[in-house]
């Protein structure tokens, strides 16, 4: 195991001193048909070749992750109370029975335990 690790570290130290291995001497050396007089651009490169032959990089934001909230239900509640509970206005609750038409099927019958999906 020594031998192996001796051995990973003169690698490292090795291409840690050699410059013409590094990423920008590798695109220094692929752009280096420059002319003497053209002017130089990003990394050493003329500026015709950054304007016309790099590449296009487009990066995109993942979409984020929306969360549902849920309510369990608690003996008393009504849909009414739930909905003035997290939307500040009783009269939003048939948007709580749209969400739960699988678990609600009498708005006026709400068992206590019944976990509900509050829509945004």
């Amino acid at each position: 195991m020594v031998v192996g690790l001796v051995v990973a570290i003169a690698a490292a130290i090795w291409f840690a001193t050699r410059p013409s291995l590094s990423p920008r001497a590798r695109i220094l050396r692929a752009h280096s048909n420059t002319s003497p007089g053209e002017p130089q651009g990003n990394l050493g490169m003329p500026a015709s070749a950054i304007d016309n032959q790099s590449p296009i990089i487009n990066y995109e934001q993942a979409e984020k992750i929306k969360t549902q909230r849920f309510h369990i239900v608690r003996d008393g509640e009504n849909l009414s109370a739930i909905s003035l509970k997290y939307y500040g206005s009783a009269n939003k609750w048939p948007k709580i029975l749209d969400a739960n038409r699988s678990v609600v099927k009498d708005p006026d019958k709400i068992t206590p335990g019944t976990k509900l999906i509050i829509p945004d």
